[in-house]
C-alpha cells in the first residue's frame, strides 16, 4: 500500500490493486491527484461507498473517504468509466457533480 500526504491535510493511501492498475493503465499519481482535486464529475456509489471522480484527463479514480484518510481504491481509464456508469446508471451512482 502506497501511502503520500498532499496539500490540504488529508493523507492519500493507494491500495495494492489501485498501484497494479495505474501500472497496467498508465496511470500516473499526479493523474489521480487532478481527477481527485478538480474532478469534472463526481458520483456516489451507493453500494460500495464509495465515490468516483472524473478527471478532465479520462482518468477516473474510486476512493473511499474515511474522515482525512483517502483510499484510492481503483482507478480507471474514461472509456472503462463510461461503460461501467451507463451499465448500472441511476440505479447505483448519485451525480454529486
Amino acid at each position: 500500500m502506497l501511502l503520500l500526504e498532499p496539500p490540504g491535510g488529508w493523507r492519500l493511501r493507494f491500495s495494492r490493486h489501485a498501484v497494479e492498475r495505474m501500472r497496467e493503465r498508465g496511470v500516473s499519481v499526479e493523474e489521480v491527484l487532478g481527477a481527485l482535486r478538480e474532478p469534472v464529475q463526481l458520483l456516489y456509489d451507493t453500494l460500495r461507498d464509495v465515490y468516483l471522480a472524473l478527471g478532465v484527463d479520462g482518468v477516473a479514480v474510486v476512493y473511499a473517504a474515511r474522515g482525512r484518510v483517502v483510499e484510492v481504491v481503483t482507478v480507471m481509464r474514461r472509456r472503462e468509466y463510461e461503460a461501467l456508469v451507463g451499465r448500472l446508471g441511476p440505479r447505483r451512482y448519485r451525480v454529486i457533480m
